[in-house]
């Protein structure tokens, strides 16, 4: 009968054992810099595929530094054209450019390309300029009407709540109004996006138009124009 109380307090004893624990933290940490290097033009028609171009145009300009900033902007080519005394719609070419991975050329629609790596999300505002009317010497096409038509704004990662709104534009030859191309609202347009005046190559080659009336005097030559584009860093 003792042996038998001595077994059962033990096993009381076992059962009623506090538990035992400890904690203690450790830490960790990012250090966040601005970006000094700019992004290189993308493929625009794929560009959730990251593929680099080379453009094949010299005469495009080097792109704006900064966070935020322009990477690429298409130069608009009309080509060689007869002269006539109708009013005649001339439609852009494409833009070509030069696949880094294979060298291959490939038409895609005239575009931007503009990248925000501020981290603020404040959102941002291009607008384009048309600073004279197409102007060969001494000789202009007055009244003539250059338009962007059927933008499309694509991204790397393709997220339609960020999307900033684009717009169709018809510039003013005289200079003196800037036109509203892109708006990128608070919380739009981060990060790098393209924006395309025409979906893919064949409805590009419609989309950007000059209408010049046939009574305008003409002259063989190069008519030139400049287009303005300004990028300011808040939207409004």
């Amino acid at each position: 009968m003792v042996m038998l109380v001595v077994v059962s307090v033990a096993v009381l004893g076992m059962v009623g054992a506090p538990s035992f624990a400890k904690s203690t933290t450790s830490t960790g940490d990012i250090i966040l810099e601005r970006g000094t290097t700019w992004h290189k033009p993308i493929d625009p028609t794929l560009p959730g595929d990251g593929h680099e171009i080379t453009p094949t145009d010299p005469d495009v300009n080097p792109p704006t530094p900064g966070p935020l900033s322009i990477d690429y902007i298409s130069n608009i080519h009309f080509g060689k054209q007869k002269i006539t005394g109708n009013d005649v719609r001339y439609f852009a070419d494409s833009d070509h450019i030069k696949l880094d991975a294979t060298g291959a050329i490939k038409d895609v629609p005239n575009f931007i390309q503009i990248t925000d790596d501020r981290g603020n999300n404040a959102g941002w505002r291009l607008t384009v300029r048309q600073d004279m009317p197409f102007t060969n010497g001494s000789h202009a096409l007055n009244g003539a009407v250059l338009k962007l038509s059927n933008p499309k704004a694509d991204s790397v990662t393709a997220k339609a709540r960020n999307k900033p709104l684009v717009r169709e534009v018809t510039l003013d030859s005289s200079g003196k109004n800037a036109s509203e191309a892109i708006l990128a609202d608070e919380n739009q347009g981060v990060g790098t996006w393209v924006h395309l005046y025409g979906a893919n190559a064949a409805i590009g080659k419609k989309s950007i138009t000059l209408d010049v009336p046939g009574e305008v005097p003409k002259v063989e030559g190069v008519y030139r124009t400049t287009l303005v584009w300004t990028l300011s860093d808040a939207p409004s």
